[in-house]
């Protein structure tokens, strides 16, 4: 098991102090680094460059996958005010750009309008919910970065239906200690449901993966010390090769901490042939 805030640790560059570096731990691994755990890394360099405190929106676009291994990052501040800070953020492997991220960072202590209108979907709690680690019999064959983390889904293995995502997750491993590493684990969160909610629609196996072109947070509110938050997403429409995908993230009691959306782009799924003769022996698809 690994440690997310550990593994997102930016190191300052000497006598360069708008660039950091870090590792990409292999412990993320999905098809390769995972977007949210990189996108993480943009943050936590944004968040240290900052004069402002408080995250308030993050957006990235994806460039490249990347490696496991070393990365350098730059970091701008390209406008705002007393109260707001814009900055940009680039993250590069050996000069070849991974991605390119925007920033809002905030003053604490802003006065304004103040209402709260969310109302949290009526769901079981994660401690009536089984794991996946219990329902999938091949959960030990799961990408790496599920050693790391724990999802517990509202729904598991059904026919095709609405391209709907809800699942209550959280670190295994991983202490969340204050309102930053909050904001990371909400990025991080919010990367999920894109593509579980896509392939909700759809019967396994699946002919097109769907990489992420870009990944956007709001973040409302932080919440440290909750273990467990609800990843909730749906992807209303697919067409042209392009699926877009809004999520939410919920606490335990109902509130609202964050919003987002990603934006997916289609390509050829290389093991669908294999996949599918699987699917066939195993009396999965009529295909």
């Amino acid at each position: 098991m690994a440690d997310f805030i550990e593994d997102t640790r930016i190191e300052d560059v000497d006598g360069e102090p708008d660039r950091y570096r870090a590792q990409l731990s292999p412990s993320w691994a999905v098809w390769g680094p995972n977007g949210g755990y990189l996108g993480a890394i943009a943050l936590r360099a944004a968040m240290r460059r900052s004069r402002m405190t408080r995250p308030a929106s993050f957006h990235c676009h994806f460039l490249a996958p990347g490696e496991f291994g070393p990365v350098d990052i730059a970091v701008a501040s390209i406008g705002g005010g007393k109260r707001a800070e814009s900055l940009r953020v680039e993250i590069t492997q050996q000069a070849r750009p991974l991605l390119t991220a925007s920033v809002w960072m905030v003053a604490d202590g802003l006065h304004g309008y103040q209402h709260d209108f969310a109302t949290a979907p009526a769901v079981a709690g994660p401690e009536a919910l089984r794991g996946y680690q219990e329902l999938a019999d091949e959960y030990d064959q799961w990408y790496p970065i599920w050693r790391s983390i724990e999802g517990r889904p509202l729904t598991w293995r059904e026919p095709p239906g609405q391209p709907q995502w809800r699942a209550w997750m959280r670190f295994t491993d991983t202490a969340i200690p204050d309102r930053q590493s909050d904001a990371l684990r909400q990025l991080f969160w919010l990367d999920f449901p894109g593509w579980n909610a896509t392939i909700s629609a759809y019967e396994w196996p699946f002919p097109f993966l769907m990489p992420n072109l870009d990944l956007t947070a709001q973040f409302h509110r932080f919440v440290p010390h909750d273990t467990w938050m609800l990843a909730d997403g749906i992807a209303l429409l697919a067409e042209d090769g392009l699926v877009g995908c809004v999520s939410r993230l919920w606490t335990e009691d109902g509130k609202l901490v964050a919003t987002g959306t990603s934006k997916h782009i289609s390509r050829p799924n290389p093991h669908y042939d294999e996949e599918l003769q699987r699917a066939r022996a195993m009396g999965l698809t009529k295909a």
